[in-house]
């Protein structure tokens, strides 16, 4: 009966694991796709998961929410410009807001 909990811990940490990367990877894209739409530049081009909690989705289930933080400027010569900071929130595996100060924002109502 140990060995059973041990092997279901197990495969639920290598689940959450492979849930989170996922999830990055979306949260990355996302920005790379605000960013050029809105003629600004990702710095660092890479995303910052900031806090994971659960939380019901749109469908009613409960789901883990993840917010991402990422910085960009609009100053596509350098990275010695202005940075601004801008975030991502994540339920599942579906965006439901994006904010990106003085760029371009999706606020949403998060359930």
């Amino acid at each position: 009966m140990d060995d059973l909990l041990l092997i279901i811990l197990i495969l639920a940490g290598i689940w959450y694991w492979w849930d989170t990367q996922q999830c990055n990877e979306i949260a990355l894209f996302v920005c790379k796709k605000k960013c050029d739409s809105a003629g600004l530049q990702l710095l660092d081009a890479s995303v910052s998961r900031q806090r994971t909690w659960l939380r019901r989705g749109p469908n009613g289930s409960v789901q883990i929410c993840r917010l991402y933080s990422f910085e960009y400027s609009d100053d596509q010569s350098s990275d010695f410009g202005q940075r601004q900071q801008g975030y991502i929130v994540i339920i599942g595996k579906q965006v439901v807001e994006t904010s990106m100060p003085h760029g371009e924002s999706e606020p949403r109502q998060i359930h």
